[in-house]
């Protein structure tokens, strides 16, 4: 192409001599793009989002709370309870009896309208556009309550996990600790034996106080409990303190219990919502002046290419034939 064509004065040139086709096509492509962009052709949509910080959650790994709050939210469990609830297949007019892809195309829809993303500012936002302003609203109000819903079940999961753990725990200190009370007990209906130290000191102190004062059935009856004391004394001093033990681990296994039954019947929410959905008075697509801004440039744009074109071909067959 002849470099000629490209200078300033040509190009002001050429846009003077061809000025009426240029506007005629800017004219014929403003009225196009206004008439395609009216609501019978794009149908207005409208936008509701919301803007939410993480709470209470706990990070399951190396994540931030936010990292883990955009996982919950993006779950695929939510996205279907939000298709679900909402019948977006027939939102979208998505046909669900002929079409084997039915839910391939409902989740390229709900993904083309919804959005959820983490913010600069470690918050995250759900944007949804909807033709309907309050359905918009409502889809990004029911995300919110989902997310609460999906953190609170695996909460609940986690500490369900940990209560029957305690709760077998329990449940087996209780019975080792039962078990050694009855064998304490038995001790001390066939043995007499109650304290071991105190009953101890005492037969002694019996036992030579009935000697010097010459009192048999004192006597017997001290050596009778010195007797059961070295036979059993041992035993139910070792039992009475590794049941003093027991006892505390119970103590320490039903605190940790109580503490996660209330974890699993406890109600939190897991967002502080600092911007909430509301219902758009205005629609945010189509915008009308931007595509016909668009629409009319690129023609012009187009049409004034194609008359360089020609007019470059025009000049090398001009300057062949002389």
């Amino acid at each position: 192409m002849d470099n000629s064509v490209f200078n300033s004065q040509v190009l002001i040139d050429l846009v003077y001599r061809k000025r009426k086709p240029l506007i005629i096509i800017a004219l014929l492509a403003g009225v196009a793009a206004i008439v395609f962009s009216t609501p019978y052709f794009m149908p207005p949509r409208f936008k509701s989002n919301a803007v939410i910080y993480p709470s209470n959650l706990i990070a399951y790994s190396s994540e931030s709370p936010t990292e883990q709050m955009l996982q919950i939210a993006q779950s695929s469990d939510i996205r279907n309870r939000i298709i679900n609830s909402f019948d977006l297949y027939s939102h979208y007019g998505i046909d669900t009896v002929t079409n084997p892809h039915f839910k391939t195309d409902a989740i390229a829809q709900f993904e083309e309208n919804i959005s959820i993303k983490k913010t600069e500012y470690e918050s995250m936002e759900i944007t949804a556009y909807d033709h309907d302003p309050k359905t918009a609203a409502a889809i990004v109000d029911s995300i919110i309550n989902n997310f609460n819903l999906k953190a609170r079940e695996l909460k609940k999961e986690k500490s369900m996990e940990v209560l029957i753990i305690c709760k077998n725990q329990l449940d087996m200190k209780k019975a080792e600790m039962d078990s050694m009370e009855v064998a304490i007990k038995q001790i001390r209906n066939d043995y007499g034996i109650l304290d071991y130290k105190g009953q101890s000191e005492e037969a002694l102190r019996g036992l030579f106080r009935n000697l010097s004062s010459g009192n048999g059935n004192g006597v017997n009856e001290a050596k009778k409990m010195i007797e059961s004391l070295k036979v059993k004394g041992g035993d139910y001093n070792a039992l009475n303190e590794h049941l003093w033990r027991i006892r505390g681990h119970y103590n320490e296994l039903k605190i940790a219990y109580e503490n996660a039954y209330r974890d699993v019947n406890k109600v939190l929410t897991y967002t502080n919502v600092v911007t909430k959905p509301q219902v758009a008075d205005k629609k945010s697509f189509p915008v009308r002046w931007l595509i016909v801004l668009i629409t009319v440039s690129s023609s012009v744009l187009f049409a004034f290419v194609v008359l360089l074109i020609l007019e470059a071909r025009k000049r090398n067959n001009s300057t062949e034939n002389a």
